[in-house]
């Protein structure tokens, strides 16, 4: 029966050929039947599962009854066990205790667990073995039948129940069995070991790779037993005899009934039996070989593949198949080629090749075809990892046919592995006789890492019932994909003809690489139809037992809903359970499975939503402590950031404040509830026994909160919030001070007065929410910024300096916290205030209450700043004109309520805390008020002098800024003589405040004068006082004053004689020009003096002087209205608008009391004044267009029409009437005093253009800023006067008038010189002769002198002393 090169080695004889056969399958000895149980078999054992279809490109094939391969025992023998002790023999197991068992709620860990699968760590596995520290090296096996677990180490094999039920029954020790004939060299591969069913205890087998020696036990008691002799004794021993050089086991499959097939190294196969077949325990083992395997496939037979010439293949796997009758096994047999052989095993110990097929070039057009590969893939190296029998369906007829045939299906698992990657495909199949036909392909795309070269775990693909999920065990990874079909309707076939079909799901689970967590074993688990998922379980070395279950999609869920992994999945999963102590899983993001930043930041935010309203499946909403829980919360949100920060590319800036702002409010959160906690337990409530924060959440608008609904007996509203409406706390700020005044009107309305001791409670219990709320909300900011990505912002006591471009609304600064945390602040300063004198007394606060809130208001005061300072930069950094306007509004209430609020802190015996934050915010304004009240109001000279002393300690501390503010407060308070007399401690400060501060020029020149004796500087400062001051009078004086404090900085050598030259001509140049208006502003005084007010006295000016040239021009009218008034009130003139008045006056001719002709020499005046702001103005279009207008109205004031009229009239007629125009005096005075040297007056055809147009009036930069309807009235105007000339032009020939006047004015003007210089001649020898005759007057009388006396010659002749010396003579 056996081939000769058989090994067969046995502790018993050989069983008698006489001997009839048993008929039985066990293993064991025959039991007594009447302990014989009855079979598990149901009706629904060959029902098809309520799902068959499987996903991918090509029909799913039908469950089989059979699962992964692994044989299942005989009817009889198919229960677990249950046994109290494993030393215990046992009755098998009942029907209860398995659903006990199978029941899973035995206090596993979760060590994730999401919408498709969960994971859970078993709590039973000995403790030696979950320290990779402390274990040696070790492998393992899982009997999910029997619920026992086996660690294989050199020399002991370690049992143990990995499930416990329900029951009370203890976790038990676990067994420990001492192999015999260990191998003593650690580099030998570990025992092989499996655990076999029996009727009573479980059996034990034992096989060394090396030797081929081979124990089996019947019993687990007797392979445990202490005493070796006995377990020696009690033990069936063999070996596998004609093991090549090298050669070792590696793989028990177990083929029941009787027998296992060993997977040698070289690719053998070896059949091992543990009994006789007369079930007497005998170890035989029989190779393997072909005797006559059938022909089939489509590449035809090759036969005799593991013949002497052709055993050497590499094994995939070796997986036990399906029988067709008592005693016989199929064993199917796939090589890393992609060979599948079918073998038949009989219990009698005969095998025999049933079938050979070639799948490789199947697997491979199918990868071409399903998994979408390039058609060239002879780069990639193609291998069969792992196969498993599928579960199968149909009539029993034809599972009978099938079995019989040795025909199945099977899901393999295969890759293709390139230079940088390995991709992984499964494919379903069906295995016949003659072909391989493919069913499924299905590409694994979640998981491409390459296999470790040193792996001492082959990859294995399971498949348990209801062949809805795969599990594809690696030995650090495990994957999940979905074999369920999406049904097919009209939207999914066109999504498959658009190529548009989402994927399978699919999903990676990974170790950490921290540790040496490896898989060193595993295993499908029961399938209960009732309720149990589809399992599987993995021993992981160093960790213990792990099981991974895929869960059932949910009533309604279609294959579509559950197509893709989300990035929201793998963030919860890696938040929730990444901290956990048993860390196992990897979370970290694998590059396979990338995903856009748009969607990683959505998901995000959407995950601490559901942390920040418990809207999470994994956060625990109702506990009996809500502190724990808003921890828990809070620690998540933490977990979120930090993944997100280690594990993906860097969240955009907004994300990441979004993040830290619900971290914010959870902190927050917490706070507040302590406080709540606290007003609960305050034993000082009053009447009112019911605390603010819960009348607060009661009033609250519903849109503002998630309403508990008392038909679901949600009671307490208080708890109900925090456990929904954290994410909005922004809400509950404000209300605090909102419910405050709302009660307050609410007893006022109800004639039930509230008593000031409830008031000062409702008002602290407000304050506390909102100190803890926003205080806590700022100090988290500040300290957990740069955990969340911001360590970079600048920010100050939580606010932003900076950077509010991108952000929306802050929520710590809404406008209507803003505005109730002043409020609050407000009316619990004045309520401490009302109640500092209560003593207690019945309906009075306490005087803790009292001192309570008088402490608490420094530090509403902070937050309240805090806010105000956040919302106006907000604001500031909006793009809309509206909200930017609406922060520099802000930003000054800011700094005026600031400054009180600081300084109100005195109020209420609080002036320190007042001063340090004045100190704090440098707040100038407020500190120097704050010292100036407490001088003010000190009780004794010793507290004022510390007040004082702080004073130039501030000098010291804050320099210029305290300076400005002192300096100030001091000067505006009128303190100046005070500030310029005892400024010994602070000089220096005061120069540089003087200095800087160009709107007290009109004191700081007395400074520099008086106390720095720097006269150019007081030169400085005057001019800019000059510059400063609008009345004509005290302007004139500041420049005289200017120029003698130049020559006194001369006389001091503190400025060059060149520079002093150079700043006495510059103010000699402007004084001419205020000259001009004190003179036109005398002239038209004198003329108005029965006016009765100023009004009066510019209607009066407007009659008299304006009412011909600008009669019909309504502009150039207003313009002379504003301009006479601003002259009568002695205000400085800008130099366009004293030309204006100048030329827009009427000329009748008058002279002043001091003879002076004023309106004569009017447009000369204009453009002499034109001729100073030449050297001042860089402006060429601006004095272009003014030039042009003077001489236009100058031409324009006379009736040129009227004197061109000359018939009648004489020469002297015609020259009195030209002599007495404007244009003939102008020039005349001009050429007097050299004006017109290098510039003539200009033509009056020239004038013409000048400003009558918009376009030339914006060359001027004195128009180009106005409105454009203002330019279009002024060119209106303007051209008026154009009008007007140009009929003087054409009817009165003024061009050729202008130029004899020209000439005559000219000849006038040397006249007039040559008269004045014969006259200046004639005083002079006047003068000299005087001289002559005093000299000889003076030697008369001093004969006996040479000269005369001293003083004589002291006397000078010149012009500036003529009237000294006549009257001296």
């Amino acid at each position: 029966m056996f081939s000769p090169d058989a090994a067969v080695s046995s502790s018993v004889p050989a069983r008698n050929p006489r001997r009839r056969q048993r008929s039985d399958d066990s293993v064991a000895i025959r039991r007594d039947p009447k302990r014989l149980r009855r079979s598990q078999l149901t009706p629904e054992t060959f029902q098809d599962p309520e799902s068959t279809n499987t996903n991918g490109h090509i029909g799913h094939v039908e469950d089989e009854h059979l699962t992964n391969g692994h044989a299942k025992e005989p009817r009889s023998q198919s229960r677990g066990v249950d046994a109290a002790n494993l030393a215990i023999r046992h009755r098998g197991v009942k029907k209860a205790e398995r659903e006990r068992r199978t029941s899973r709620n035995d206090g596993n860990i979760q060590l994730t667990k999401n919408e498709n699968y969960v994971v859970t760590q078993l709590p039973t596995t000995p403790e030696s073995l979950q320290d990779y520290r402390k274990s040696e090296k070790w492998h393992g096996e899982i009997s999910t039948q029997l619920g026992f677990a086996l660690a294989m180490t050199q020399t002991e094999a370690l049992i143990w129940r990995y499930v416990h039920g329900n029951s009370t029954i203890e976790y038990l020790k676990p067994l420990t069995v001492k192999l015999l004939n260990p191998s003593t060299n650690p580099r030998h591969p570990l025992p092989l070991g499996i655990l076999i069913p029996t009727s009573a205890e479980p059996a034990l087998l034992v096989v060394m790779p090396n030797s081929g020696k081979v124990t089996y036990w019947e019993s687990l008691s007797s392979a445990a037993n202490v005493d070796p002799y006995r377990q020696r004794q009690q033990s069936i021993q063999g070996a596998v005899s004609g093991l090549l050089s090298g050669e070792t086991i590696t793989k028990i499959t177990e083929a029941e009934p009787r027998g296992f097939v060993l997977t040698l190294s070289t690719g053998r196969l070896a059949h091992l039996m543990v009994s006789d077949p007369q079930g007497i325990p005998a170890i035989n083992v029989q190779f393997m070989r072909d005797s006559g395997a059938q022909s089939g496939g489509v590449f035809g037979s090759l036969r005799s593949v593991f013949s002497s010439a052709g055993w050497r293949k590499d094994v995939a796997a070796v997986r036990a198949g399906t029988s067709w009758q008592r005693g016989q096994r199929f064993v199917v047999v796939a090589t890393t080629k992609g060979t599948f052989q079918t073998w038949d095993l009989n219990w009698n110990g005969t095998h025999g090749l049933v079938n050979e097929v070639e799948a490789k070039d199947d697997m491979l057009q199918a990868l071409i075809e399903g998994a979408e590969l390039p058609r060239n893939i002879d780069e990639h190296l193609f291998e069969v990892l792992d196969f498993t029998l599928l579960p199968g369906g149909g009539s029993a007829q034809e599972i009978a046919t099938i079995n019989k045939s040795g025909d199945c299906k099977l899901m393999a698992l295969t890759s293709l592995k390139g230079t940088d990657s390995t991709k992984y495909t499964l494919i379903g199949m069906t295995l016949t006789s003659k072909s391989v036909n493919i069913d499924v392909v299905h590409p694994i795309t979640c998981f491409r890492a390459s296999l470790p070269l040193e792996g001492t775990f082959r990859p294995q693909i399971i498949v348990p019932e209801p062949a809805q999920t795969a599990f594809i065990i690696f030995e650090s990874s495990v994957v999940l994909i979905s074999l369920v079909e999406v049904a097919e309707t009209p939207s999914s076939q066109l999504q498959i003809e658009a190529h548009t079909l989402p994927e399978p799901f699919q999903d990676v689970i990974h170790f950490r690489n921290t540790k040496p967590y490896r898989v060193v074993g595993c295993a499908p688990e029961l399938y209960d139809h009732s309720h149990t998922p589809s399992s599987c379980v993995l021993m992981v070395f160093g960790f213990g037992l792990v099981r991974v279950s895929a869960l059932p999609m949910k009533e309604g869920q279609s294959a579509l809903d559950r197509a893709a992994v989300t990035v929201a999945t793998k963030i919860e999963q890696a938040v929730f359970f990444g901290s956990l102590q048993q860390d196992l899983l990897d979370f970290a993001p694998r590059p396979e499975m990338a995903f856009e930043q748009e969607e990683v930041e959505a998901a995000a935010l959407n995950i601490a939503r559901s942390i920040m309203d418990s809207s999470s499946a994994y956060v625990v909403a109702i506990a009996p402590s809500m502190e724990q829980t808003l921890q828990r919360r809070a620690v998540a949100l933490a977990e979120l950031n930090d993944h997100l920060r280690k594990h993906y590319p860097p969240l955009s800036r907004l994300t990441r404040w979004k993040l830290l702002w619900n971290a914010e409010k959870m902190a927050s959160a917490k706070a507040i509830w302590r406080c709540y906690t606290d007003a609960l337990n305050n034993p000082n409530k009053g009447s009112d026994k019911r605390t603010l924060l819960a009348q607060l959440v009661e009033y609250m608008h519903q849109s503002l909160k998630n309403e508990n609904q008392p038909d679901l007996h949600q009671t307490d509203g208080v708890r109900h919030w925090f456990i929904h409406d954290v994410w909005r706390l922004e809400n509950i700020i404000p209300w605090a001070q909102e419910i405050v005044e709302a009660l307050f009107e609410e007893s006022v309305e109800d004639n039930a007065k509230i008593d000031q001791a409830t008031q000062a409670r409702f008002v602290s219990e407000a304050n506390d929410i909102q100190l803890a709320g926003l205080e806590t909300a700022f100090v988290f900011r500040e300290e957990h910024a740069g955990a969340y990505g911001l360590k970079d912002e600048s920010m100050v006591d939580g606010v932003l300096k900076e950077g509010y471009e991108d952000l929306p609304q802050i929520w710590t600064s809404t406008p209507f916290i803003v505005t109730k945390v002043k409020t609050l602040t407000d009316v619990s300063r004045e309520l401490a205030k009302l109640n500092e004198d209560s003593d207690g007394s019945e309906g009075d606060p306490s005087p803790q209450l009292v001192i309570k809130l008088a402490a608490d208001n420094p530090r509403q005061v902070q937050i309240c700043c805090q806010t105000y300072i956040e919302r106006y930069r907000w604001l500031k950094s909006r793009p809309d004109a509206q909200s930017r306007a609406a922060g520099e509004k802000l930003m000054r209430a800011h700094f005026e309520v600031r400054r009180n609020l600081f300084a109100s802190l005195s109020d209420i015996g609080q002036p320190e805390m007042g001063i340090k934050l004045a100190e704090k915010y440098h707040d100038m304004d407020a500190l120097v008020l704050i010292i100036e009240q407490e001088i003010d109001s000190a009780e004794s000279d010793e507290v004022a002098q510390q007040y004082e002393e702080r004073i130039d300690e501030y000098f010291v501390k804050f320099g210029t800024l305290w300076a400005t503010a002192f300096f100030k407060r001091h000067l505006n308070g009128g303190k100046a003589v005070e500030v310029l007399n005892n400024n010994a401690s602070y000089r220096k400060h005061l120069t540089h405040f003087f200095r800087h501060h160009q709107e007290y020029a009109k004191l700081a020149w007395i400074n520099e004068v008086a106390a720095e004796r720097n006269y150019l500087n007081a030169a400085t400062l005057l001019e800019r006082a000059r510059a400063q001051e609008r009345n004509l009078w005290s302007c004139k004086i500041a420049m005289s004053m200017a120029k003698l404090s130049i020559m006194a900085a001369s006389a001091e050598r503190q400025i060059e004689n060149q520079a002093m030259e150079s700043a006495v001509r510059k103010i000699d140049g402007q004084l001419p020009v205020m000259t001009i208006q004190g003179d036109l502003y005398g002239y038209i005084k004198s003329t108005i003096r029965d006016a009765l007010d100023a009004d009066a006295e510019a209607d009066l000016a407007m009659q008299r002087f304006g009412s011909s040239f600008v009669t019909g021009k309504p502009f150039l009218r207003d313009v002379l209205d504003r301009n006479l008034r601003k002259i009568l009130a002695m205000e400085i003139l800008p130099t366009d608008g004293l030309i204006d008045i100048l030329t827009l006056i009427d000329g009748q001719v008058s002279y002043s009391d001091d003879g002076f002709q004023i309106l004569d020499s009017r447009f000369f005046s204009a453009l002499k004044i034109l001729r100073q702001i030449t050297s001042e103005d860089t402006d060429p279009g601006r004095l272009d267009l003014l030039e042009k207008i003077i001489w236009r109205r100058c031409m324009i004031q006379d009736n040129w029409e009227e004197i061109n009229r000359t018939e009648l009239k004489d020469d002297k007629q015609v020259e009195l009437e030209t002599g007495i125009t404007a244009l003939f005096k102008t020039i005349k005075e001009g050429y007097r005093n050299g004006l017109f040297d290098r510039c003539p007056p200009p033509s009056p055809t020239n004038l013409l253009e000048a400003g009558i147009t918009v376009e030339s009036l914006k060359t001027s930069s004195s128009y180009n800023k106005l409105p454009e309807n203002t330019l279009t009235l002024l060119a209106r105007d303007l051209e008026k006067e154009t009008e007007l000339l140009e009929e003087y032009i054409e009817k009165g020939r003024l061009d050729e008038w202008s130029k004899g006047v020209t000439s005559a004015a000219k000849a006038a003007a040397r006249a007039e010189a040559d008269e004045e210089g014969n006259e200046k001649l004639r005083k002079r020898e006047e003068k000299l002769e005087l001289k002559a005759r005093m000299k000889a007057t003076d030697k008369e009388a001093f004969p006996q002198e040479d000269n005369g006396p001293e003083w004589f010659d002291e006397y000078s002749y010149d012009d500036g002393v003529d009237t000294a010396a006549m009257d001296m003579s």
